[in-house]
């Protein structure tokens, strides 16, 4: 079963070579997880474990980027989830996560971040 969550993106992609002050960080950490979490406990689906993540990010042009720098974004998404019910933790026997995957959107559309998640019973 694979179950699609989307909702806009609701701030500046967190990348790993960002150095932003500790308090702008938890901020940063604190709306991306909430979002997920708000996008999550909408959708009618709850997921039993394990469960394989991917988060599908968009970007304003095709600018060469390392989608792994993005990983603080899939972390808070992630723990979002979890805040949600979909595991009782983000440990790797619940949850794995797929490097992010990005796409290109025009300047002027809206930015939605889509979370897939497939349910794996064969870990």
């Amino acid at each position: 079963m694979t179950v699609t969550i989307e909702f806009p993106q609701p701030g500046p992609l967190m990348s790993m070579n960002d150095r932003p002050h500790w308090a702008a960080k938890a901020r940063a950490v604190r709306t991306w997880r909430t979002a997920a979490y708000v996008a999550a406990d909408a959708t009618p689906h709850r997921l039993l474990p394990p469960g394989l993540v991917e988060l599908h990010l968009p970007v304003p042009d095709r600018r060469r980027r390392d989608p792994m720098n993005y990983a603080p974004t899939l972390k808070a998404c992630v723990d979002g989830l979890v805040d949600a019910g979909l595991w009782p933790d983000d440990t790797p026997e619940f949850v794995r996560t797929l490097e992010p995957t990005l796409y290109v959107v025009p300047r002027s559309a809206p930015r939605v971040v889509r979370i897939t998640i497939t349910d794996r019973p064969d870990w």
